[in-house]
């Protein structure tokens, strides 16, 4: 036991210095807008690059056409006298925009042709930016060129305002991160952050378009989520597969509590977890309730549900039913979340919560004499589909299989919360009450 310290105390050492050395390694913020900004340092750190005399940041309007091309209008409000002076010199007007083009911008290196005009006490540049979307399943389209993949970069959004518009008689047919979307534009204001990994689909709107944009955004995304969630969620998967193994081989506590205290203590549990989990989301933020706090009382909520559901229902409803009613306190749990904070529904919890359910019928199958090999397989999965669901994934820029290690706690909370589920499956088969 003391030889196995230092390794400990080493190991968070490493993953300590690897963390801060991946943050002190992370370049500024790419910003989105490449002249947009003031002539001081701003709150994201933007060191004072700007046209000469602005007086804001500004806005900027991404016009997508109808080849997938776009052109960039930024407008930058400056004082009377650099508004007279760029009046009646273009030569200093331009001179000042090309000193304005801040070292990290998300266009740089694919701006095409700048012009630089004045309107009114307004700077307007406007620069050409070639392939910023491509055709997809359909008639959808999709605007994939601010997605950053794996990359630790991170978007810093100096304008005031960013507005990206697709071509007209179009709409914008996928939920955009915290974007306001209105026909065919979708436009980020006050404190709405952008996000690395920001898809905008368009085409010709409805179900049909909507199921066309996201089919597009699956084929985009697809194939590095699969990769991910197996290189980040195997190594989760077999831990939680041992779980299953072990609510079926162990006898602890089956003698003591019967499936009535079972479903007491189940009920109580997932009550209380709910309640504090809603208390402390109120408590963390000013504006609503925190969405992490209510992914995790939601799953309080699916667990009472269950505990209690069970007990009264489990002799009736077989192996089958109790899958089914296990998925449908997990599906009950995201539509708590949904309801109280809504989407994005955190598939993490969730792909964690359904594991944890199926304990109840593993335990009950395994009580009958049968091993259940298929629901085993089906909560050792759930970790690779959660972390494929929130892929592209890295952890201090490190890859999926580090962030992987970092979702060890919830193979613990499976373990913790499945085994009463299993205990109570096991005292449905037995038909003691």
């Amino acid at each position: 036991m003391r030889a196995s310290r230092p390794v400990i105390v080493a190991l968070l050492c490493l993953v300590s210095l690897a963390g801060i050395a991946a943050v002190a390694g992370a370049p500024p913020p790419t910003q989105l807008c490449g002249v947009c900004g003031s002539d001081v340092t701003d709150e994201t750190g933007t060191d004072g690059t700007g046209i000469d005399g602005a007086t804001g940041a500004g806005t900027l309007d991404i016009h997508v056409d109808e080849r997938g091309d776009s052109l960039w209008r930024a407008r930058v409000p400056v004082d009377s006298s650099a508004a007279d002076r760029y009046r009646t010199n273009e030569s200093a007007l331009e001179a000042a925009v090309d000193d304005a083009w801040t070292p990290y911008h998300v266009a740089e290196g694919d701006v095409g042709a700048v012009e630089s005009t004045l309107e009114g006490d307004t700077v307007v540049v406007e620069y050409a930016v070639d392939d910023v979307a491509r055709q997809g399943v359909g008639d959808a389209w999709i605007v994939d060129y601010f997605a950053l993949g794996t990359s630790n970069a991170r978007y810093g959004r100096t304008a005031e305002r960013v507005t990206i518009h697709a071509p007209r008689g179009t709409e914008i047919t996928n939920r955009v991160p915290d974007a306001t979307v209105d026909e065919n534009t979708a436009t980020w204001t006050d404190d709405a952050e952008f996000d690395g990994q920001t898809y905008v689909t368009y085409g010709s709107g409805g179900v049909l378009g909507a199921a066309a944009g996201y089919a597009t955004i699956g084929l985009e995304i697809g194939p590095t989520a699969l990769e991910h969630g197996v290189r980040g969620g195997a190594a989760l998967g077999l831990l939680v597969g041992f779980v299953g193994v072990a609510v079926c081989r162990t006898d602890l506590g089956i003698a003591a509590f019967d499936a009535a205290t079972l479903e007491r203590l189940i009920a109580a549990v997932g009550a209380v977890g709910a309640a504090g989990f809603l208390v402390v989301g109120a408590a963390a933020t000013d504006a609503g309730l925190a969405p992490g706090a209510v992914a995790l009382a939601s799953l309080g909520v699916g667990y009472a549900l269950l505990g209690s559901g069970a007990r009264r229902l489990g002799r009736r409803l077989e192996t089958r039913g109790l899958v089914g009613l296990s998925l449908l306190a997990t599906g009950v749990a995201g539509g708590v979340a949904l309801l109280l904070a809504g989407p994005p529904v955190y598939a993490i919890p969730l792909c964690f919560g359904a594991a944890t359910a199926l304990c109840l019928p593993i335990g009950y199958v395994a009580e009958r004499g049968r091993f259940p090999v298929a629901l085993v397989v089906g909560a050792a999965v759930a970790p690779i589909v959660a972390i494929a669901s929130v892929a592209p994934v890295s952890a201090f820029g490190y890859g999926p299989a580090l962030y992987g290690l970092l979702l060890l706690p919830w193979v613990a909370a499976v373990a913790a919360f499945g085994y009463p589920l299993a205990l109570l499956g096991r005292r449905l088969a037995f038909g003691v009450d």
